[in-house]
């Protein structure tokens, strides 16, 4: 069993890779039979998989895989691993930065504008801190001080 949950974070990228492959071809085909058809499929019908979804794709599949191993850890009564607490911090912050990058672009177009690029900073910090700070106290609380101090 503990062999099977050092792995799970492998068999979540495995699954997200083929998952990934999936969607990059069936984008491709879309696109092809667009140009084959003369373009008859809108720019709606068409999605192609980019690279930065698919990073985001894989960075949430070793959030998730390292979450779920660090719980059953937990209710299991046993330590979660330090490799896997590793796994969760770097995943959780390299999304948090990401999301909080992001989060400008999914405010109202006409509110972003009068946001002026302060405002955008702003709201980026806000996100950040709130974000960070979850994956943070989350990791406190299911690490049991593996790696962070323990809550």
């Amino acid at each position: 069993m503990e062999l099977f949950l050092a792995h799970i974070p492998h068999i979540a990228l495995i699954l997200a890779l083929v998952l990934l492959f999936v969607r990059m071809e069936v984008g491709e085909r879309q696109m092809r039979a667009a140009v084959a058809g003369g373009g008859d499929l809108s720019a709606g019908e068409i999605r192609a998989m980019s690279v930065r979804g698919a990073i985001r794709t894989l960075l949430l599949m070793v959030l998730l895989a390292a979450v779920t191993v660090m719980i059953i850890q937990v209710l299991r009564g046993v330590d979660p691993s330090g490799f896997i607490v590793i796994d969760y911090l770097v995943a959780g912050g390299v999304l948090a930065v990401w999301f909080a990058w992001a989060a400008p672009s999914g405010l109202a177009p006409a509110f972003r504008d009068r946001l002026g690029r302060i405002g955008r900073s702003a709201v980026r910090i806000a996100v950040l801190v709130v974000t960070l700070g979850g994956v943070v106290i989350a990791g406190m609380a299911l690490a049991h001080g593996v790696v962070l101090p323990a809550l």
